[in-house]
């Protein structure tokens, strides 16, 4: 089947209005995350803040919080019905977004980036939850990989908004006018056709049974290949742009993060399809090494490459590519928990990988003003990346009878 009519079957009656309901949600939450990484300098400045210890430890409560949204929502969408958490999820993020516009002091801003990231941790569990009972597994791999193309799309969307307008608009409009996904909510029942699905009504399950029946082995695995996949992303993203801005111009600093994610988006999709013919263990090692490399490049040889446009591209398209791995983790949380307890695994997991983030990002910002340098970061992220091609083999990858 030719590669374009693989991608519209996606799309084919009700199911491409749940795929389009679900992506825009992830868009739109990962967004509002991750916008705060291109404007973290002026806010630093106007509020008087530190940049490694005060806006580091408001990334990292801020990424904190997710974990306790993510097994909230999930327990949400398990029990009381997954359009209902994606709703409420999406009007919580929302509003944190509209409160950081208004913060004036560290307690402010912290409160409003806390309620950021509660209402962000709801969203990508319980959409990778919806969309892996609405397909069939012989098109869940490609679907999954389009709503994880959401991600990149985001990122790519945060660094047009924080580089291209908020240096003349202010970052407190910026957050005020990026609060507007709340009024997805309004469609949420005309995208998102047939009852609003609770598997766990009938059969009431418990927190710890993502640990019960045999999978406490592999849901720990999972979870430490997402904490070490979370700890490299967020060690390369959330300083990143704040790192090129003080060393270049804001057009700069946005067409390099455009350009990686634009073949990031590429590479989500890919993945999805190379995991169909090569298999899904042999596509994530092969990306996980391919975005390590790419990392200890740049680590390596940053301001050399910057004078060779050729290698430069080829170093961003290999991070870019590698990040393709996060398509993997919506079916693996398909295909190894039954229905009652899917959203509460997939939401928990992946927040409370987040979570992480509340040591790790304090440290790292530690580390960067001790060696005065962001290599250390990369290398950070590039053996989080080695770690989870280790971890991976104890995970159920391969398409399987899965669980109802």
């Amino acid at each position: 089947m030719p590669l374009l009519a693989r991608l519209t079957e996606l799309f084919a009656e009700r199911r491409g209005r749940v795929l389009a309901f679900c992506w825009l949600g992830w868009v739109f939450d990962f967004y509002d995350l991750i916008l705060f990484a291109f404007v973290k300098r002026g806010v630093a400045a106007e509020l008087g803040l530190e940049l490694t210890t005060d806006i580091a430890w408001i990334d990292g409560l801020s990424l904190g919080a997710t974990a306790l949204g993510g097994v909230l929502f999930g327990r949400l969408a398990d029990r009381c019905g997954r359009r209902r958490a994606l709703s409420s999820s999406i009007l919580v993020f929302s509003a944190g977004t509209f409160a950081t516009a208004f913060a004036d002091s560290f307690e402010t801003l912290c409160a409003a980036r806390l309620v950021t990231g509660v209402g962000v941790g709801g969203e990508w569990g319980v959409g990778h939850a919806v969309v892996a009972e609405t397909y069939p597994e012989r098109l869940r791999n490609r679907a999954a990989a389009v709503l994880q193309a959401g991600s990149p799309v985001a990122m790519a969307l945060a660094a047009a908004i924080g580089c291209f307008v908020a240096p003349h608009v202010g970052w407190r409009s910026v957050f005020l006018w990026s609060a507007l996904p709340a009024l997805l909510v309004v469609f949420a029942r005309v995208l998102m056709p047939g009852p609003d699905t609770a598997p766990g009504r009938g059969q009431p399950a418990r927190l710890l049974d993502v640990f019960r029946g045999g999978r406490l082995r592999p849901s720990l695995a999972l979870l430490g290949v997402l904490a070490l996949h979370m700890t490299g992303f967020w060690c390369t993203y959330a300083w990143l742009p704040a790192i090129l801005l003080r060393e270049h111009p804001a057009w700069f600093v946005g067409v390099f993060q455009i350009s990686i994610n634009a073949v990031h988006v590429v590479a989500d999709v890919a993945f999805g399809l190379l995991a169909d013919r090569f298999g899904r263990r042999r596509t994530f090692v092969a990306f996980c090494l391919l975005f390590a490399v790419g990392l200890a490049a740049i680590a390596l040889g940053f301001r050399s490459l910057r004078s060779d446009v050729v290698l430069f591209g080829v170093v961003l398209g290999a991070v870019g590519l590698g990040a393709g791995t996060w398509s993997c983790f919506g079916v693996l949380f398909a295909e190894n928990y039954p229905a009652a307890i899917r959203a509460t695994a997939a939401s928990g997991f992946y927040n409370v990988s987040r979570g992480v983030q509340l040591v790790t990002q304090p440290l790292m910002g530690q580390l960067m003003a001790w060696t005065g340098s962001y290599a250390s970061a990369l290398w950070v992220g590039a053996a989080a990346s080695i770690g989870s091609t280790l971890l991976i083999g104890a995970v159920r990858t391969e398409p399987t009878r899965a669980a109802a």
